[in-house]
Protein backbone atom coordinates (compact mmCIF):
# COMPACT_ATOMS: atom_id res chain seq x y z
CA UNK A 1 0.00 0.00 0.00
CA UNK A 2 1.19 3.37 -0.99
CA UNK A 3 1.11 6.24 1.34
CA UNK A 4 -2.16 7.94 -0.30
CA UNK A 5 -3.83 4.67 -0.22
CA UNK A 6 -3.39 4.53 3.32
CA UNK A 7 -4.36 8.79 3.93
CA UNK A 8 -7.08 7.66 2.15
CA UNK A 9 -8.51 4.96 4.20
CA UNK A 10 -7.73 6.68 7.89
CA UNK A 11 -9.51 9.67 6.34
CA UNK A 12 -12.70 7.42 5.51
CA UNK A 13 -12.83 5.64 8.87
CA UNK A 14 -12.10 8.97 10.67
CA UNK A 15 -13.50 12.19 8.86
CA UNK A 16 -16.42 9.77 6.88
CA UNK A 17 -17.36 9.38 2.97
CA UNK A 18 -20.44 11.00 1.79
CA UNK A 19 -22.90 7.62 1.56
CA UNK A 20 -25.88 9.38 0.37
CA UNK A 21 -28.28 12.30 1.13
CA UNK A 22 -31.18 13.47 2.96
CA UNK A 23 -33.99 15.98 2.21
CA UNK A 24 -34.51 18.15 5.14
CA UNK A 25 -37.44 20.44 4.07
CA UNK A 26 -36.06 22.41 0.57
CA UNK A 27 -32.53 21.77 1.68
CA UNK A 28 -30.46 18.43 0.43
CA UNK A 29 -28.33 17.11 3.21
CA UNK A 30 -25.39 14.85 2.56
CA UNK A 31 -24.72 11.93 4.82
CA UNK A 32 -21.93 11.12 6.26
CA UNK A 33 -20.69 7.63 7.22
CA UNK A 34 -17.79 7.14 9.77
CA UNK A 35 -16.56 6.04 12.82
CA UNK A 36 -18.49 6.41 16.47
CA UNK A 37 -17.06 9.15 18.48
CA UNK A 38 -15.85 7.25 21.20
CA UNK A 39 -14.26 4.99 18.55
CA UNK A 40 -12.48 8.16 17.17
CA UNK A 41 -11.36 9.74 20.37
CA UNK A 42 -9.84 5.95 21.53
CA UNK A 43 -6.09 5.96 20.08
CA UNK A 44 -6.26 2.10 20.53
CA UNK A 45 -9.41 1.94 18.01
CA UNK A 46 -7.04 3.76 15.63
CA UNK A 47 -4.69 1.69 15.78
CA UNK A 48 -6.51 -1.53 15.45
CA UNK A 49 -7.88 -0.16 12.27
CA UNK A 50 -8.52 -2.53 9.02
CA UNK A 51 -6.39 -1.12 6.09
CA UNK A 52 -7.48 -3.13 2.65
CA UNK A 53 -4.93 -3.61 0.42
CA UNK A 54 -5.03 -2.29 -3.46
CA UNK A 55 -4.41 -5.38 -4.99
CA UNK A 56 -7.05 -7.37 -6.21
CA UNK A 57 -5.96 -11.05 -5.73
CA UNK A 58 -5.36 -9.83 -1.56
CA UNK A 59 -8.19 -9.78 0.11
CA UNK A 60 -6.51 -9.60 3.78
CA UNK A 61 -6.97 -6.66 6.05
CA UNK A 62 -3.73 -5.21 7.45
CA UNK A 63 -4.09 -3.62 11.24
CA UNK A 64 -3.18 0.12 11.41
CA UNK A 65 -0.75 -0.95 14.05
CA UNK A 66 1.50 -2.35 11.63
CA UNK A 67 2.65 0.77 10.25
CA UNK A 68 4.26 1.85 13.63
CA UNK A 69 3.64 2.96 17.07
CA UNK A 70 0.99 5.45 17.74
CA UNK A 71 1.25 8.28 20.23
CA UNK A 72 -1.22 11.21 21.45
CA UNK A 73 0.81 14.44 20.95
CA UNK A 74 -1.45 17.82 22.64
CA UNK A 75 -1.21 20.31 20.50
CA UNK A 76 -3.07 23.98 20.58
CA UNK A 77 -5.76 24.27 18.16
CA UNK A 78 -5.98 27.69 16.25
CA UNK A 79 -8.29 29.15 13.35
CA UNK A 80 -6.39 30.01 10.57
CA UNK A 81 -6.60 34.01 9.40
CA UNK A 82 -5.59 36.24 7.10
CA UNK A 83 -6.47 39.79 7.10
CA UNK A 84 -8.84 39.27 9.87
CA UNK A 85 -11.01 36.52 7.61
CA UNK A 86 -10.69 33.12 8.35
CA UNK A 87 -8.40 30.79 5.44
CA UNK A 88 -7.55 27.48 4.51
CA UNK A 89 -4.71 27.03 2.96
CA UNK A 90 -4.21 24.72 -0.29
CA UNK A 91 -0.16 24.52 -0.74
CA UNK A 92 1.01 22.48 -3.66
CA UNK A 93 5.06 21.75 -3.54
CA UNK A 94 5.80 21.92 -8.39
CA UNK A 95 8.77 19.66 -9.69
CA UNK A 96 12.48 20.95 -9.46
CA UNK A 97 12.89 23.08 -12.76
CA UNK A 98 9.66 24.37 -13.30
CA UNK A 99 8.82 27.91 -12.95
CA UNK A 100 5.89 28.97 -10.71
CA UNK A 101 3.78 31.53 -13.19
CA UNK A 102 4.14 28.14 -15.30
CA UNK A 103 2.37 25.64 -12.85
CA UNK A 104 -0.11 28.76 -11.92
CA UNK A 105 -1.00 29.37 -15.95
CA UNK A 106 -1.71 25.70 -16.40
CA UNK A 107 -4.03 25.53 -13.57
CA UNK A 108 -6.18 28.61 -13.91
CA UNK A 109 -6.91 27.24 -17.42
CA UNK A 110 -7.73 24.09 -15.87
CA UNK A 111 -9.98 25.79 -13.36
CA UNK A 112 -11.87 27.83 -16.24
CA UNK A 113 -11.99 24.42 -18.13
CA UNK A 114 -13.53 22.72 -15.12
CA UNK A 115 -15.63 25.67 -14.56
CA UNK A 116 -15.01 25.43 -10.71
CA UNK A 117 -17.38 27.64 -9.00
CA UNK A 118 -17.11 28.18 -4.55
CA UNK A 119 -19.71 28.41 -2.79
CA UNK A 120 -21.71 31.67 -1.68
CA UNK A 121 -19.52 33.55 0.47
CA UNK A 122 -15.83 32.54 -0.23
CA UNK A 123 -13.80 33.37 -2.36
CA UNK A 124 -10.42 32.44 -3.31
CA UNK A 125 -6.65 34.07 -3.91
CA UNK A 126 -2.72 32.72 -5.01
CA UNK A 127 -0.28 33.10 -3.02
CA UNK A 128 3.30 32.45 -3.17
CA UNK A 129 5.59 33.52 -5.82
CA UNK A 130 2.21 35.20 -7.28
CA UNK A 131 1.30 37.47 -4.57
CA UNK A 132 4.92 37.93 -4.02
CA UNK A 133 5.49 39.58 -7.38
CA UNK A 134 2.70 41.92 -7.56
CA UNK A 135 4.07 42.99 -3.90
CA UNK A 136 7.42 43.41 -4.81
CA UNK A 137 6.17 45.19 -8.95
CA UNK A 138 3.80 47.45 -7.05
CA UNK A 139 6.76 48.20 -4.16
CA UNK A 140 8.71 49.34 -7.54
CA UNK A 141 6.17 51.30 -9.37
CA UNK A 142 6.07 53.27 -6.16
CA UNK A 143 8.96 54.93 -7.05
CA UNK A 144 8.90 54.69 -10.75
CA UNK A 145 7.58 58.90 -10.89
CA UNK A 146 10.74 59.50 -8.77
CA UNK A 147 13.36 57.77 -10.52
CA UNK A 148 11.63 58.99 -14.02
CA UNK A 149 11.40 62.80 -12.46
CA UNK A 150 15.74 62.46 -11.03
CA UNK A 151 16.53 61.00 -14.46
CA UNK A 152 14.98 63.58 -16.84
CA UNK A 153 16.69 66.00 -14.73
CA UNK A 154 19.74 64.40 -14.41
CA UNK A 155 19.56 64.49 -18.54
CA UNK A 156 18.68 67.92 -19.52
CA UNK A 157 21.29 69.50 -17.20
CA UNK A 158 23.90 67.12 -19.00
CA UNK A 159 22.90 67.44 -22.22
CA UNK A 160 21.52 70.98 -21.68
CA UNK A 161 18.22 69.93 -23.94
CA UNK A 162 14.78 69.01 -22.38
CA UNK A 163 13.99 67.42 -26.16
CA UNK A 164 17.19 65.99 -26.01
CA UNK A 165 16.03 64.63 -22.48
CA UNK A 166 13.10 63.60 -24.63
CA UNK A 167 15.40 61.34 -26.99
CA UNK A 168 16.91 59.51 -24.50
CA UNK A 169 13.14 58.79 -22.74
CA UNK A 170 11.56 57.58 -26.14
CA UNK A 171 14.91 54.94 -26.22
CA UNK A 172 14.50 53.82 -22.99
CA UNK A 173 10.50 53.11 -23.38
CA UNK A 174 12.26 51.11 -26.82
CA UNK A 175 14.68 49.28 -25.16
CA UNK A 176 12.04 47.91 -22.59
CA UNK A 177 9.91 47.18 -26.09
CA UNK A 178 12.73 45.12 -26.87
CA UNK A 179 13.53 43.17 -24.04
CA UNK A 180 9.85 42.25 -24.67
CA UNK A 181 10.24 41.00 -27.53
CA UNK A 182 12.94 38.75 -26.84
CA UNK A 183 11.51 37.03 -23.91
CA UNK A 184 8.79 36.45 -26.92
CA UNK A 185 11.12 35.53 -29.41
CA UNK A 186 13.25 32.80 -26.92
CA UNK A 187 10.29 31.85 -25.82
CA UNK A 188 10.56 33.08 -22.01
CA UNK A 189 8.23 33.79 -19.13
CA UNK A 190 7.23 36.68 -18.31
CA UNK A 191 7.60 36.37 -14.66
CA UNK A 192 8.83 38.14 -11.68
CA UNK A 193 12.79 37.78 -12.71
CA UNK A 194 11.86 39.17 -16.47
CA UNK A 195 10.12 42.46 -14.61
CA UNK A 196 12.80 43.08 -12.28
CA UNK A 197 15.34 42.62 -15.40
CA UNK A 198 13.30 45.16 -17.45
CA UNK A 199 13.85 47.67 -15.11
CA UNK A 200 17.06 47.19 -14.45
CA UNK A 201 17.55 47.99 -18.11
CA UNK A 202 16.38 51.15 -18.62
CA UNK A 203 19.01 52.76 -17.01
CA UNK A 204 21.78 50.37 -18.87
CA UNK A 205 20.35 51.01 -22.38
CA UNK A 206 20.47 54.72 -21.93
CA UNK A 207 24.23 54.88 -21.96
CA UNK A 208 24.68 54.55 -25.72
CA UNK A 209 22.05 57.05 -26.53
CA UNK A 210 23.84 59.65 -24.06
CA UNK A 211 27.42 58.90 -25.75
CA UNK A 212 25.60 59.74 -29.56
CA UNK A 213 23.95 62.95 -28.06
CA UNK A 214 27.02 64.02 -26.58
CA UNK A 215 29.49 63.69 -29.36
CA UNK A 216 26.86 65.63 -31.61
CA UNK A 217 26.99 68.43 -28.83
CA UNK A 218 30.67 68.39 -29.03
CA UNK A 219 31.02 68.67 -32.64
CA UNK A 220 30.92 72.06 -34.14
CA UNK A 221 29.14 71.39 -37.47
CA UNK A 222 26.85 68.00 -35.77
CA UNK A 223 25.79 70.42 -33.40
CA UNK A 224 24.18 72.74 -36.38
CA UNK A 225 22.47 70.03 -37.53
CA UNK A 226 24.91 68.81 -40.58
CA UNK A 227 23.45 65.26 -41.51
CA UNK A 228 27.22 64.53 -43.09
CA UNK A 229 29.18 65.71 -40.02
CA UNK A 230 26.38 63.84 -38.23
CA UNK A 231 26.94 60.63 -40.23
CA UNK A 232 30.34 61.31 -39.24
CA UNK A 233 30.31 61.52 -35.55
CA UNK A 234 27.37 58.30 -35.63
CA UNK A 235 30.28 56.33 -37.62
CA UNK A 236 32.94 57.56 -35.11
CA UNK A 237 30.84 57.00 -31.82
CA UNK A 238 30.13 53.52 -33.14
CA UNK A 239 32.93 51.63 -32.24
CA UNK A 240 32.74 52.52 -28.20
CA UNK A 241 28.80 51.79 -28.81
CA UNK A 242 29.50 48.53 -29.80
CA UNK A 243 32.48 48.16 -27.45
CA UNK A 244 30.56 48.57 -24.62
CA UNK A 245 27.29 46.59 -25.90
CA UNK A 246 29.44 43.64 -26.54
CA UNK A 247 31.13 43.50 -22.97
CA UNK A 248 27.92 44.15 -21.45
CA UNK A 249 25.70 41.02 -23.21
CA UNK A 250 28.81 38.81 -22.58
CA UNK A 251 28.50 38.93 -19.11
CA UNK A 252 24.67 37.63 -19.07
CA UNK A 253 26.36 34.89 -21.58
CA UNK A 254 26.92 32.32 -18.14
CA UNK A 255 23.03 32.79 -17.09
CA UNK A 256 21.74 32.48 -20.60
CA UNK A 257 23.25 29.08 -21.23
CA UNK A 258 23.23 27.24 -17.55
CA UNK A 259 21.32 30.16 -15.30
CA UNK A 260 18.17 27.78 -15.55
CA UNK A 261 14.14 28.67 -15.30
CA UNK A 262 15.01 31.41 -12.87
CA UNK A 263 17.83 33.43 -14.07
CA UNK A 264 17.53 32.91 -18.08
CA UNK A 265 14.27 35.64 -18.12
CA UNK A 266 16.21 38.40 -16.53
CA UNK A 267 19.27 37.39 -18.60
CA UNK A 268 17.12 37.47 -21.97
CA UNK A 269 14.89 41.30 -20.89
CA UNK A 270 18.71 42.89 -20.06
CA UNK A 271 20.60 41.39 -23.01
CA UNK A 272 17.70 42.03 -25.44
CA UNK A 273 17.45 45.23 -24.60
CA UNK A 274 20.99 46.71 -24.40
CA UNK A 275 20.96 45.44 -27.60
CA UNK A 276 18.42 46.67 -29.39
CA UNK A 277 18.86 49.95 -27.61
CA UNK A 278 22.04 50.31 -29.16
CA UNK A 279 20.44 49.82 -32.72
CA UNK A 280 18.07 52.66 -31.62
CA UNK A 281 21.27 54.90 -30.58
CA UNK A 282 22.39 54.44 -33.24
CA UNK A 283 19.83 54.91 -36.13
CA UNK A 284 17.39 55.86 -34.39
CA UNK A 285 18.18 59.00 -31.80
CA UNK A 286 20.84 60.60 -35.19
CA UNK A 287 17.18 60.46 -37.05
CA UNK A 288 15.61 62.32 -34.83
CA UNK A 289 18.48 64.68 -34.16
CA UNK A 290 18.37 65.61 -37.62
CA UNK A 291 14.58 65.99 -37.63
CA UNK A 292 14.08 68.84 -34.46
CA UNK A 293 16.89 70.40 -36.07
CA UNK A 294 15.27 70.92 -39.22
CA UNK A 295 12.30 72.29 -37.68
CA UNK A 296 14.65 74.36 -35.83
CA UNK A 297 15.84 75.87 -39.89
CA UNK A 298 12.74 75.96 -41.32
CA UNK A 299 11.04 77.91 -38.20
CA UNK A 300 13.79 80.67 -38.42
CA UNK A 301 13.53 80.71 -42.78
CA UNK A 302 10.32 81.15 -41.85
CA UNK A 303 10.96 83.75 -39.70
CA UNK A 304 13.23 85.37 -41.90
CA UNK A 305 11.11 85.77 -45.05
CA UNK A 306 8.22 87.20 -42.98
CA UNK A 307 10.40 90.02 -41.45
CA UNK A 308 11.65 91.63 -44.85
CA UNK A 309 7.59 91.85 -45.86
CA UNK A 310 6.49 93.69 -43.05
CA UNK A 311 9.30 96.42 -43.41
CA UNK A 312 8.34 96.89 -46.96
CA UNK A 313 4.69 97.28 -46.14
CA UNK A 314 5.78 99.56 -43.67
CA UNK A 315 8.00 101.53 -45.66
CA UNK A 316 5.18 101.65 -47.83
CA UNK A 317 3.06 102.97 -45.73
CA UNK A 318 5.26 105.45 -44.68
CA UNK A 319 5.94 106.67 -48.60
CA UNK A 320 2.03 106.82 -49.19
CA UNK A 321 1.43 109.02 -45.80
CA UNK A 322 4.24 111.12 -46.64
CA UNK A 323 3.00 111.90 -49.94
Amino acid sequence: MNKTAIAQQLEAYLEGAVGGSILESTENLPVRVRLTDTDRADLSQIASLDLRPEGANDRNFRPTSALGEFNLVPELAMIARRNETRVNTVQAFITPGVLPSTVLSNFQQALEKSNFELPPGYRYEFGGEYAKRNEAVGNLLVYVPLLVLVMIAVLALSLGSFRQAGIVAAVAIGSVGMAQFSLWALGSVMGFMAIIGTMGLVGIALNDTVIVLSAFNEDPQASRGDARAVVRVVIKATRHVLTTTVTTMAGFVPLLVSGGVFWRPLAIAIAGGIGGSTLLALYFAPAIYLLLHRGDRQSKLRTLSVQPGRTTNGSRNRMNNGG
